[in-house]
């Protein structure tokens, strides 16, 4: 591999604080800590992602449940609605019916070119690690009735661990004041 932009690029989202943390899947790291609450993440990346040639575990959670997005920003797309709807409104308020509508078919259009520009991603349904790279999405495209399903297995697990986390730090503090 030559560099960056040869291998895949993963971006695992934080449990505690929902902060992003990207790393290069050939120099991962055996763990991430996140530089905004310092949790540590402990990853395993398989090797078929560490070659950019598919994604099939996710390193955080290690499901094997994807889905397939384009990659664009959905704050932003929101973003660009609210502000092609309040556009199209002041004209609309003005009695200028015409350029109103006019506003909204040309956000449209450049909506339409935007979206075909961008290229795809994969996506966990358990913790929502983001995977972009060269390899050739398998994932089929968003189900809700998965990701309802998953996310809350997840939610649990994550709970789980923090259960026994918090027992294990009670227990240790029991055994130093003894």
């Amino acid at each position: 591999m030559s560099g960056d932009q040869d291998c895949m690029r993963v971006t695992l989202k934080c449990q505690d604080c929902s902060g992003k943390l990207p790393f290069n899947a050939v120099t991962a790291p055996a763990a991430a800590t996140c530089g905004r609450c310092g949790l540590t993440i402990p990853l395993t990346v398989s090797e078929t992602i560490r070659s950019d040639q598919a994604v099939d575990v996710c390193p955080v959670c290690t499901g094997s449940d994807f889905y397939v997005r384009r990659d664009f920003d959905p704050n932003r797309g929101l973003s660009v609605i609210i502000i092609m709807v309040l556009t199209s409104m002041g004209f609309y308020w003005f009695g200028l019916d015409l350029i109103a509508y006019a506003v909204l078919g040309v956000f449209a259009l450049l909506d339409l070119l935007v979206y075909r520009r961008l290229k795809d991603v994969t996506v966990c349904y358990r913790c929502h690690t983001v995977f972009r790279g060269a390899y050739k999405p398998s994932a089929p495209v968003f189900d809700l009735a998965t990701a309802d399903e998953l996310e809350l297995e997840w939610a649990r697990t994550l709970e789980k661990r923090a259960k026994s986390s918090s027992n294990q730090n009670t227990e240790t503090g029991k055994q130093i004041r003894a």
